[in-house]
């Protein structure tokens, strides 16, 4: 194997060739690469996240494409920080995308190019949402233990996300101890339920204006789900509205879009949005309208028909994302993790960004004992 070389792209006009090697790529690890197919990363490109210039590093053995990572740069005033490009921001996972054979290879290489590009004034890579299986934990590991790139490693938090093995057959009871057929005759109440209150619709959008049509039904399900909690739903920020507008016709372009509608007479009632890959379906987005389902569990129906239609599609897994709900656990799903880090170069601006975190997460969970000391032991 020749020396991988890295080839940093500002856009996303990649030269034919290379759009096929990324479609190769994306085919052999879709849980991860549907959130690097050119479609998803366009909205990141057309509205970049806040000070933030994405960019696109692929890497290269000779002419051939063996890796690829969306990133997006920083220049501070002590440090350059980096992270990858989608992460915590909407993609509920994001990795470093490598050719079978070449994923150390290629991460090994992506971390000698931070060194030389930003190893004189030093870096942060900021890691988020990234799989627990991500050859860059291992690349980071290597590269301290040779001491060939001294790094510093801050955990920061772990997420999970359940799926479900369409190919396999259900056991005789769920991860939180329901039985499969009792959750599965409870659903059937409720369609029936349904069916009798409606003539009920199911449809898979194909037309891009239905597809803008049925996300915008989506975006009012979900803000009136959360208006009044937190920050509301994942559609109330403007900057988010924006990226799914733009992406959303690209991805149905791709064949990548799942949206499904369900519709009672005239009047959309649900709305699914999911993303597909081969044999890989991903639940991103669902929404209902509250008010119109009453007691009808409206949302489990609503994924229900999902994972048919998943499964009638021929596919093997059907992935939750992000999230522990306990509304996912009513299937029998298994479990895996991405993870929050942050990893520091060893000069001193990325030094002083990670002892100022520590400080100030210290300083967090202080205040938070206190207040739970407080609590417990109320001032008389």
């Amino acid at each position: 194997m020749s020396r991988l070389t890295v080839d940093l792209m500002r856009d996303l006009d990649l030269r034919p060739e290379d759009t096929s090697s990324l479609e190769t790529l994306i085919n052999g690890r879709p849980q991860v690469g549907v959130f690097l197919s050119e479609a998803w990363l366009s909205g990141f490109f057309a509205e970049p996240p806040p000070g933030f210039e994405p960019s696109l590093a692929l890497l290269r053995d000779g002419d051939a494409l063996r890796g690829v990572v969306p990133i997006a740069l920083r220049h501070t005033l002590t440090h350059v920080r980096v992270g990858f490009l989608g992460g915590g921001i909407g993609s509920d996972r994001i990795d470093l995308l490598a050719a079978r054979g070449f994923e150390a290879a290629c991460s090994d290489t992506f971390l000698s190019w931070l060194r030389e590009e930003f190893g004189r004034e030093g870096f942060s890579l900021e890691l988020r949402d990234v799989p627990a299986e991500s050859p860059v934990w291992g690349a980071v590991h290597r590269a301290s233990a040779a001491g060939t790139l001294r790094l510093c490693l801050q955990p920061r938090e772990i997420h999970t996300l359940p799926y479900l093995n369409l190919a396999e057959p259900w056991p005789s009871s769920t991860t939180d101890g329901t039985s499969p057929a009792r959750s599965s005759l409870s659903l059937e109440k409720h369609r029936r339920w349904l069916e009798r209150r409606c003539p009920l619709r199911v449809e898979t959008l194909k037309d891009p204006s239905e597809v803008m049509d049925g996300f915008e039904s989506l975006a009012r399900f979900l803000h009136a789900r959360w208006r009044g909690q937190g920050g509301g739903s994942a559609l109330d920020s403007p900057r988010a509205r924006r990226f799914h507008q733009h992406a959303l016709p690209r991805l149905l372009a791709e064949g990548r879009l799942r949206m499904i509608r369900l519709s009672a007479d005239t009047r959309t009632i649900a709305v699914f949005y999911g993303l597909a890959s081969g044999g890989w379906w991903g639940y991103y987005l669902a929404g209902y309208d509250r008010e119109w389902a009453g007691r009808i569990h409206l949302g489990q129906i609503t994924l229900a028909t999902a994972i048919e239609m998943a499964s009638k599609e021929g596919a093997t897994e059907f992935d939750f994302l992000k999230g522990a709900d306990r509304v996912k656990y009513l299937w029998p799903v298994h479990e895996r993790a991405t993870l929050d880090a942050d990893v520091y170069s060893e000069q001193s601006g990325a030094q002083i960004k990670r002892a100022a975190w520590a400080t100030r997460e210290a300083a967090a969970a202080l205040a938070k004992s206190a207040r739970d000391l407080f609590v417990t032991h109320p001032h008389p």
